[in-house]
């Protein structure tokens, strides 16, 4: 069987999508990748598989690291590959390559992160704190509004949709109107599988340092109740969130860690903190992986991810009172030296569990 797995972009980061990629090209080893620009790092993880890249890779790199100046040009870019001889095509897509164009008799799964956000649910704010006049802002309003209708339409054709959580699947029921099955993405267990009675007084965040990550909140939280706060990765608001806790010693910037820093530091952490509204939350199911429960903004994927009393807590509102009250909350129930019952994430989010649901789901 010919197989071809196509994703959005690899030329920036490695995140939960692009360990979701790789874990798909080792399952599937003769399988062609094409993607709309691609950078040469990612050669250490696709080592020499054949990589298939849009008429877009031609752009100034400024460009192609600035995906909102590539809008007027992908779709074209998209149809002009060809999946004639490919007798399977999956699409690793959060928004754009999910609408090429199959041919009849080649079948196509795409396993969703979410339906573009830009043009759907973030799109009156995307527009709102753009700095534009009013031509550029037609412009952007009636290309924005022909990029929804093809992203729908694209959506309706024969193809499988595979959503990683089930709000995901909400989503896409909503925006598409189309009923998606949930396969949760592959998240590596088996090297934190052990707890420990000796946990340290530090609360972690392991995340890049993204504004939606909403990093700000804890902080600004941390330097209220004075607890310790360790905040592990690399992104562009570090100098910000640096700015905001300098004179607070007792939180601090690890930058980016590698594997085995990673795994200490949630070993030993004595909570996890987590501000943001995810459609999943990789590092949530580490974290519980680990022994280490987690605290919350309850929503998103964290609902389907943690059991609240036993593996972590939930606050209910983005602010630093309703974060500060769960806190307080959590050192009560939490006990550092009592071990959580976290038996459930190895059988339900490990990458053994993935690779089976997906090979079950390719069988179909």
């Amino acid at each position: 069987m010919k197989i071809a797995i196509v994703h959005d972009w690899l030329n920036q980061k490695v995140g939960g999508a692009e360990s979701v990629l790789f874990e798909l090209s080792k399952m599937y080893p003769d399988a062609d990748i094409y993607t709309l620009v691609y950078d040469k790092k990612f050669n250490q993880y696709l080592g020499t598989k054949a990589v298939y890249k849009s008429r877009l890779q031609k752009f100034p790199r400024f460009i192609k690291k600035r995906p909102k100046l590539l809008l007027p040009f992908i779709k074209s870019a998209i149809q002009k590959w060809d999946f004639s001889h490919y007798d399977l095509v999956i699409s690793s897509s959060s928004a754009w390559v999910k609408n090429i164009n199959v041919p009849k008799g080649t079948r196509h799964i795409c396993y969703c992160y979410t339906p573009a956000r830009m043009l759907w649910d973030s799109w009156p704010g995307y527009i709102k704190d753009m700095p534009l006049g009013p031509v550029l802002r037609f412009y952007l309003v009636n290309l924005a509004s022909k990029l929804r209708l093809w992203d729908y339409y694209q959506t309706q054709e024969k193809i499988e949709l595979i959503a990683i959580s089930r709000y995901i699947a909400k989503r896409i029921s909503k925006f598409y109107h189309k009923t998606a099955k949930v396969i949760y993405p592959p998240v590596e267990t088996e090297f934190l599988a052990k707890q420990t009675t000796n946990r340290q007084d530090y609360y972690l965040i392991l995340s890049v340092l993204s504004k939606y990550k909403n990093i700000e909140l804890a902080i600004k939280a941390f330097k209220i109740n004075g607890k310790r706060l360790v905040i592990a990765g690399d992104g562009p608001e570090m100098e910000n969130l640096k700015t905001l806790s300098k004179g607070h010693k007792n939180i601090e910037f690890k930058g980016r860690v590698d594997e085995a820093t990673k795994r200490e530091l949630l070993l030993f952490a004595k909570g996890f903190i987590f501000c943001s509204i995810e459609d999943f939350g990789i590092t949530m199911v580490e974290s519980i992986a680990a022994g280490t429960p987690v605290i919350a903004l309850r929503g998103g994927g964290a609902n389907e991810i943690i059991n609240e009393g036993d593996t972590g807590l939930f606050f209910d509102s983005p602010n630093i009172k309703s974060l500060n009250m769960a806190i307080e909350k959590f050192e009560k129930d939490f006990n550092s030296t009592k071990k959580i019952d976290n038996k459930y994430v190895f059988s339900k989010f490990d990458k053994t569990v993935f690779v089976k649901k997906i090979r079950e789901a390719v069988g179909e």
